[in-house]
């Protein structure tokens, strides 16, 4: 005759209410940047000697 099964089912935990975990939400306010503005608006770098240089490298257009 066969032995028992020798891995038994856990008994199911009963669901723990009562202990609700509320988390603090944190709000920020993110304030203007006028530097940020200022060096997105800068273009300065588009008329630099090596990236021209760079460009004529790679090529402007890539459908070709």
């Amino acid at each position: 005759m066969a032995s028992k099964w020798p891995f038994a089912k856990k008994p199911a935990e009963p669901p723990q209410t009562g202990k609700t975990d509320k988390r603090k939400i944190v709000e920020y306010e993110r304030k203007p940047d006028e530097k940020s503005k200022e060096k997105l608006a800068d273009r300065s770098h588009l008329e630099n000697d090596s990236f021209k240089e760079a460009m004529d490298l790679l090529g402007k257009d890539s459908s070709d």
